[in-house]
């Protein structure tokens, strides 16, 4: 068991979600980077949707008693008893994460355990909190393979498709607005936006175009309708990518053909 001693920002548990509740309003949430999140629960050996702490900012927590924990860079150490962990922000990650082994006991809530903070479920964690292991896990795995590098790649949308080639031919910034629920995006904004539509499915890493012109990319938390025209849809296999990177950093997209 580890205790909470200080928290710079939010630090919440998470694993892979709630999948199948869309239709009563409620987003399938989950780590917003969820290969990172592997990568700390396989360094300790769990399960990859092992549930763990997700944390933007600055964690301080000490070791009550002997401990295998783990972080997103996959570096497994054993914490004994009254030893201190600090997780600090990485300046090329916008989220990082910590596993404990056997993964961190939270309660099952609609078959997930992960913190939904728009919906209710659960809380952020505070300090003074303690974070206990779920059980035992196996053996620790060999760390994933770096992931791929380049423009995020787009599939174009259901609504103005040839507007996903207009995001893709100019650069743009991960917005300080930015959260679990959606990523802002800052750059010249797209002439003649299209009209809202009428409410509409929606999924994580949609993009949706505001009248302003400015993108937003649905996060894990974001609602399960919208209104906004969906652009463009970010290939699945550069979601994590995407959601990975920091306040502030330069990103360019590429359309799928």
């Amino acid at each position: 068991m580890i205790v909470v001693r200080k928290i710079a920002g939010l630090a919440t548990i998470q694993d892979e979600g709630r999948a199948g509740f869309a239709s009563q309003g409620v987003p399938r949430g989950g780590a917003l980077v969820r290969s990172l999140a592997r990568r700390a629960n396989a360094a300790v050996g769990n399960a990859a949707a092992a549930a763990c702490v997700e944390v933007f900012g600055r964690l301080l927590c000490v070791a009550e008693r002997d401990v295998l924990v783990a972080t997103d860079r996959g570096d497994a150490r054993r914490l004994r008893a009254g030893e201190e962990l600090a997780i600090d922000p990485d300046p090329g990650l916008r989220v990082r994460y910590l596993a404990i082994a056997g993964g961190v006991q939270a309660p099952l809530r609609l078959g997930g355990r992960s913190t939904l903070l728009v919906a209710g479920l659960g809380r952020a964690l505070r300090a003074g909190d303690a974070i206990e292991s779920a059980g035992a896990a196996d053996a620790p795995r060999a760390r994933e393979s770096e992931e791929s590098r380049g423009p995020i790649r787009l599939v174009a949308g259901p609504d103005h498709p040839d507007v996903a080639n207009l995001i893709a031919g100019r650069p743009w910034r991960i917005g300080a607005a930015s959260d679990r629920t959606g990523t802002r995006l800052e750059g010249d904004p797209i002439a003649n936006a299209p009209a809202p539509t009428r409410s509409s499915p929606m999924i994580c890493g949609a993009l949706q175009l505001p009248p302003a012109g400015t993108p937003i990319v649905i996060g894990p938390d974001g609602p399960t309708t919208g209104g906004y025209p969906i652009v463009a849809v970010l290939a699945r296999a550069d979601r994590d990518r995407f959601h990975a990177l920091p306040i502030g950093a330069a990103v360019r997209f590429e359309v799928l053909t």
